[in-house]
């Protein structure tokens, strides 16, 4: 097994399952660990190209423009102009891991973290979840059903996995949510923490220690 911080040529599969597919039954995956262009880069253009595609069916089906401003406002955009192979430039040093989610030959979600970094709430070292975002196709949306549900959650569950067998950290993760994703880490009972905005105010949660272990533990 590589050791956490080894960069190029140091991919390894930490984690596989099942996903259920909106229309074609049962569908593996896989969750790959390590700094990788080339899944950075997939994100990218296969990512681009679904939110076009999107946008394009909902024009095309809906030629009422109020109601196609209505079904844009169900679906999470604020990360849509993130450039992930810019971002691995960006972040490739030790105090960063990757995560990429494949399944149905493409990334259907991923996720960068920082460590260490001190919690607020209880004594000890966690992660901070730097980026974290699923495939397009993947989202709720007015519009139609998400190929694959869950992703989010898995993914940052195989992150927690990896951050305590292999960082040696406890169990406990945070971050700063984008506005239109602060339903899903409340449902997922992150604590938001007041006085920790970031720059751009966006909202400071953290998963407590009892909480991100059941999350680690679960199937």
């Amino acid at each position: 097994m590589s050791k956490p911080g080894k960069r190029k040529g140091s991919l390894q599969e930490i984690n596989q399952g099942e996903l259920t597919h909106v229309s074609k039954g049962k569908a593996p995956y896989k969750i790959i660990h390590g700094w990788d262009l080339t899944s950075s880069l997939e994100c990218d253009t296969l990512w681009k190209q679904g939110w076009l595609a999107l946008l394009q069916q909902i024009q095309q089906a809906e030629p009422d423009e109020t109601k196609q401003d209505k079904i844009f406002a169900s679906i999470s955009t604020e990360d849509i102009r993130w450039e992930w192979f810019k971002k691995a430039l960006a972040f490739s040093s030790d105090e960063y891991e990757w995560f990429h989610l494949y399944a149905d030959g493409k990334p259907q979600a991923a996720c960068l973290i920082y460590h260490p970094e001190a919690s607020a709430l209880e004594p000890g070292d966690i992660f901070y979840v730097k980026f974290v975002a699923v495939a397009p196709w993947n989202r709720i949306c007015d519009f139609r059903p998400r190929e694959f549900r869950g992703l989010g959650e898995i993914i940052l569950r195989a992150a927690q996995r990896f951050a305590v067998k292999e960082l040696k950290l406890r169990p406990g993760f945070c971050l700063h949510s984008l506005p239109k994703a602060e339903g899903f880490y409340t449902k997922l009972k992150m604590v938001k923490v007041d006085g920790k905005e970031d720059a751009e105010s966006l909202a400071y949660f953290e998963l407590p220690q009892a909480l991100a272990t059941k999350l680690m533990e679960a199937n």
